[in-house]
């Protein structure tokens, strides 16, 4: 079809669905529509302003190693303007503490030597596509350090994927902790002043990508897609019924699990994909703790809802100003309510007089155990892009970060666009 007459419609406004969108109409398509369920693009690009100041409450940073955001960056010029990020390690009472204990620092250094040469032999993480999954990256990342005797990056792995709200390394398959984590980017974040962040926020992203598409529609959450008897495609949101040539699915999959185009397997698929719960609170203090501060022995299943991580961002110290905590949600058998593990951490931090401004509740970083993955759920997946005029992006597809959503869309474009 002429792309001139090509009607594609991009479900979902975070990261990938822009990059999607704007990506299509450079590659000369002239009908492309742009539908958002919330009121704003970005998704989890989501900045926010106090005193004139940006503070995120989702993506933090970009790392250097990320060639594709850079590339963005240039192409869009947008400058890593923000303020400097100064990561250090505490415990529950704000003492700074060693996250890797001195005996085991040669055995650190000796393993990530090794690293890169192992990453070398699983082909399945060299391509954006999701294929021919090894049966080992099949398994919860831990056994597979165990497999590769990573006995100390085990533990580093836990600190820098853990703590972002990535989920449990003795759950999550090797596979989306290394996609989302190679070596290249761990060794970037041992290279902390050299993190990429902006002045207004990473919303600027979206922004200036949003800025570049000619039809959006916020506020129009997608209801249903259905066939046509031309092989068109409907798609219904509680105000109008819009219909297009193609549709790129961007947002959550499982969202979509029962459009009855889907055969019962597909159905069944979706329904499987898993989430970590993890919650980001803004709140305004006396005296702001100096800049990012992660704070270790939070990290296991017990201590869920208790603070991984607080970032006051501009380092107003000694000031009345806004913190950033980043914490998991409270297991269920929890009976408070996840506010008071929020403000018991803060009276331990000795943070005066914290009052709550803002709460945003994340499904973070989606994934398929390991029975669903030797199931075959991305071989599933990759059969299904371009059935019915249909294709499929979004976390599950790309894997979690800045960089993988741009990869995995710049994929798309190229390889059925």
């Amino acid at each position: 079809m002429n792309k001139a007459d090509c009607r594609i419609g991009v479900i979902g406004g975070g990261l990938s669905g822009l990059v999607m969108a704007e990506g299509l109409q450079r590659k000369g398509y002239h009908d492309v529509t742009l539908l958002e369920k919330d009121v704003r693009l970005g998704g989890k690009l989501h900045t926010i302003t106090y005193k004139g100041k940006s503070y995120e409450l989702g993506a933090i940073f970009g790392l250097p190693s990320y060639s594709r955001l850079t590339a963005l960056m240039d192409r869009l010029n947008i400058k890593a303007d923000g303020p400097q990020l100064s990561r250090t390690n505490y415990n529950a009472e704000g003492k700074k503490i060693m996250p890797i204990p001195r005996k085991d620092l040669h055995g650190f250094v000796e393993e990530l030597k090794r690293l890169p040469q192992v990453l070398d032999g699983y082909e399945s993480l060299k391509s954006p596509k999701i294929k021919d999954i090894e049966p080992a990256l099949m398994l919860p990342f831990s056994k597979w350090c165990d497999m590769h005797c990573f006995n100390v990056l085990k533990t580093v792995y836990l600190h820098y994927f853990t703590i972002f709200g990535l989920g449990d390394i003795e759950e999550v398959p090797a596979l989306y902790v290394l996609r989302i984590l190679n070596d290249e980017h761990l060794m970037s974040f041992m290279e902390i002043p050299q993190f990429y962040t902006w002045k207004r926020g990473v919303s600027i992203l979206a922004e200036s990508l949003g800025s570049r598409i000619k039809d959006i529609r916020l506020g129009q959450k997608v209801t249903d897609i259905t066939l046509s008897d031309d092989d068109t495609l409907w798609v219904r949101t509680p105000f109008e019924k819009i219909q297009f040539d193609q549709v790129i699915i961007t947002a959550p999959l499982d969202n979509f699990s029962q459009l009855d185009l889907w055969d019962e397997e597909m159905k069944n698929y979706l329904q499987s994909i898993k989430y970590q719960n993890f919650n980001v609170y803004s709140f305004i203090v006396e005296n702001v703790p100096k800049g990012c501060g992660c704070i270790l022995e939070n990290l296991s299943l017990s201590r869920r809802g208790h603070i991984t991580i607080w970032d006051s961002r501009w380092n107003t110290s000694h000031q009345e100003g806004m913190v950033i905590l980043y914490a998991y949600s409270p297991l269920h058998s929890y009976k408070s309510s996840p506010l008071d593990k929020i403000k018991d951490d803060l009276a331990r931090l000795k943070i005066k007089k914290p009052r709550l401004y803002q709460v945003k509740q994340w499904k973070h970083c989606p994934y398929l155990d390991t029975h669903v993955l030797q199931q075959g759920f991305y071989e599933k997946m990759d059969a299904m892009q371009g059935k019915n005029n249909i294709f499929l992006a979004g976390e599950i597809m790309s894997m979690l970060s800045i960089e993988n959503c741009i990869k995995y869309s710049e994929y798309l474009l190229e390889e059925f666009f």
